[in-house]
């Protein structure tokens, strides 16, 4: 999964749903993705802030601390207030956790066992979560995509512009669209080039987002 806070927007709100049978209690992490010149990636766990201050040049996550009825949902803020003279790029997850005691959810020590005590006796819990992609695009981003398809096995996409580029649902299908293999995502970064294979006989289809931009595209 993946949001993106476009020049016109400082903050986006998500829904977290807690579909399992018990409370859930859900833990906020927050990463710095950087990717240097050889594409290599480097996640940092970014600390959490104390107090009620904002901070600018940072990604704040509010509530960091969850907890959700079964069946039911909390609306969460992502936010960035800070520079934007070229683009960033964070990971947040949504880990549900087994509560301990000053943990950030404000639980006594006899609430926290009343809890536990509940869980094992089920048995069984599985605690599954998920994370999203969040990328902060510059405030005046520059969208210059050339892609380079006379090759009969390959399709070149580069990425000329100050913000990355998707191509979503990447697929290759029989010439009338009845037949495709299984769906797939590329994120290009700026200056990035990425190659999508093509097969004999076979067209090849993805929708180019630019932004807030769509385009569909076949080869």
């Amino acid at each position: 999964m993946y949001d993106t806070l476009t020049p016109d927007k400082q903050s986006i709100a998500k829904r977290i749903y807690n579909t399992g049978t018990s409370t859930a209690f859900v833990r906020v992490d927050m990463l710095e993705v950087n990717i240097d010149k050889s594409g290599k990636v480097v996640e940092l766990p970014l600390k959490e802030l104390s107090g009620n201050s904002l901070q600018k040049d940072r990604l704040i996550v509010t509530p960091l601390r969850m907890i959700i009825p079964p069946g039911g949902f909390q609306s969460v803020r992502i936010m960035w207030p800070g520079d934007r003279s070229f683009e960033k790029y964070y990971r947040v997850r949504f880990i549900p956790v087994l509560p301990k005691t000053d943990d950030g959810f404000g639980l006594s020590n006899k609430e926290v066992d009343d809890y536990r005590k509940k869980a094992l006796s089920a048995g069984l819990n599985v605690l599954s979560g998920y994370g999203t992609l969040v990328i902060v695009l510059p405030t005046k981003p520059v969208f210059s995509t050339q892609i380079e398809s006379s090759s009969p096995s390959a399709i070149r996409v580069t990425n000329k512009g100050t913000a990355t580029i998707v191509l979503e649902n990447i697929r290759n299908c029989t010439s009338a669209g009845t037949e495709c293999d299984s769906a797939k995502r590329l994120f290009i970064l700026p200056g990035k080039t990425k190659v999508i294979d093509k097969s004999k006989g076979r067209t090849t289809l993805f929708t180019l987002i630019e932004g807030e931009n769509q385009k569909k595209l076949r080869f």
